[in-house]
């Protein structure tokens, strides 16, 4: 197979883990008023984000238990995984969530095509797809204690999936929140706003 440029996915998979477990821990400590409160993604509440932090855990590990598979899988089962959830059981889901896709990860060759509801790539680009979401919804979330997100992840997700707009020189943390249309760093190239997207770099004929 042909070598894949970018973070490992060991990298990408351990810190993964180690950013839900500090999201879990952010999370525990929230009374109901936190979870209404909204997001920072308009029109959702930080309970409505979290949600959908955990159902497209379980549709990412979806797409690696069924990446044998001929064809695109269905995802219907994973968008109902944290359906009428209700807020206090949340962090309990979304850790579970992350433990299963990691060690279905650890059980994948990095180079491996795996299923997306609209993608087909390796697993190292989907675990950093699945520690986006986790980085950049942590931030979305308004409710006590800190947004992020952390130096560290930021710069595997920039590796990972913003490789075009990555720059050692800038704030990882600033650099991904412009790139992601969070916050816009004046004068500089690759704001988009909501119409943002990924640099998928091993993007496979489904």
């Amino acid at each position: 197979m042909t070598a894949i440029k970018g973070p490992s996915l060991a990298d990408l998979r351990t810190t993964l883990a180690r950013q839900v477990e500090t999201l879990v821990g952010r999370l525990r400590g929230w009374a109901s008023g936190d979870w209404e409160q909204p997001s920072a993604n308009p029109g959702w509440s930080n309970a409505e984000t979290v949600r959908h932090v955990v159902e497209h855990l379980a549709i990412y590990a979806t797409g690696v238990e069924q990446r044998d598979q001929a064809a695109r899988p269905s995802f219907d089962e994973a968008r109902r995984t944290a359906a009428g959830a209700g807020a206090a059981r949340l962090p309990r889901m979304l850790a579970d969530g992350s433990d299963r896709l990691v060690e279905l990860l650890g059980k994948t060759e990095p180079a491996e095509r795996v299923w997306h509801p609209e993608h087909r790539f390796s697993a190292r680009t989907l675990a950093a797809v699945a520690l986006s979401e986790v980085v950049l919804h942590r931030w979305d979330l308004t409710g006590p204690g800190d947004r992020g997100p952390e130096p560290r992840a930021a710069r595997l997700v920039l590796q990972g999936l913003f490789a075009s707009h990555d720059d050692s020189s800038a704030s990882p943390i600033a650099l991904l929140l412009h790139v992601a249309g969070r916050v816009r760093m004046e004068s500089r190239p690759g704001w988009r706003g909501q119409d943002w997207q990924w640099d998928v770099p091993d993007e496979a004929r489904a």
